[in-house]
């Protein structure tokens, strides 16, 4: 009696630590759950907020934009932005006519400098195209690739390389020097020919003062 008296003793010991238990991780995940609540209150309350700050900073930037006056417009105001937009939608205009040539927009002022001067060589390419020799190094494979141009080492200096147009390269001229005057007469249409030419003596001032500049750096 004694001995069963003792087992359902610990039995009954045994359950009590067991609810115990129970009510202890019951517990936990209450307060668990409480702090989950917090956070997520806490993380809400922080992206209203954010949401205000943006929109104050927007109405912001609003107030300081002239009446009628928009993003893009204030993008544009200097004119060295509005010449490089000039020059990104030229590039576009050409590329897309010389695609269907199979001539990328790189590849075309290389052609220019050949068809008024064959054979000559990379180093005065790079420098009348005023591009960097690696770049030059580039277009030229691409083109030696495409059978528009051949590579000849100097035979006095074997430092020099001449650049020589295929007949590929030749037969061209014509049909791409079309589709540049057709981009000139969109990017022209309405300034007339005395506009048209003061803008050539513009843009020839603009390329003078920019290489001075570089030319200082260098």
């Amino acid at each position: 009696k004694t001995a069963s008296k003792k087992t359902a003793s610990k039995k009954t010991a045994r359950k009590t630590t067991v609810r115990k238990t129970a009510r202890k991780k019951t517990a936990r995940k209450k307060t668990a759950s409480k702090k989950t609540v917090r956070k997520t209150a806490r993380r809400t309350t922080s992206r209203r907020a954010g949401g205000r700050k943006t929109k104050a900073r927007a109405k912001s930037k609003a107030r300081t934009l002239k009446p009628g006056a928009r993003l893009a417009d204030r993008a544009l105001e200097t004119t060295t932005q509005r010449f490089a937009l000039v020059s990104r939608l030229i590039a576009r205009a050409f590329a897309q006519r010389l695609a269907p040539k199979g001539i990328g927009y790189g590849q075309f002022p290389v052609l220019l400098c050949l068809w008024d001067e064959d054979g000559i060589t990379q180093k005065t390419l790079s420098e009348r195209i005023r591009i960097e020799a690696p770049t030059m190094v580039r277009t030229l494979d691409r083109m030696e690739r495409d059978n528009l141009v051949s590579r000849v080492r100097s035979i006095t200096d074997r430092r020099q390389i001449h650049v020589r147009l295929t007949e590929k390269g030749r037969r061209l001229k014509n049909v791409l020097a079309r589709l540049s005057s057709d981009v000139d007469k969109i990017a022209l249409a309405g300034l007339g020919r005395a506009g048209h030419q003061t803008l050539r003596v513009l843009l020839g001032r603009l390329i003078q003062n920019l290489e001075q500049d570089i030319a200082l750096d260098v």
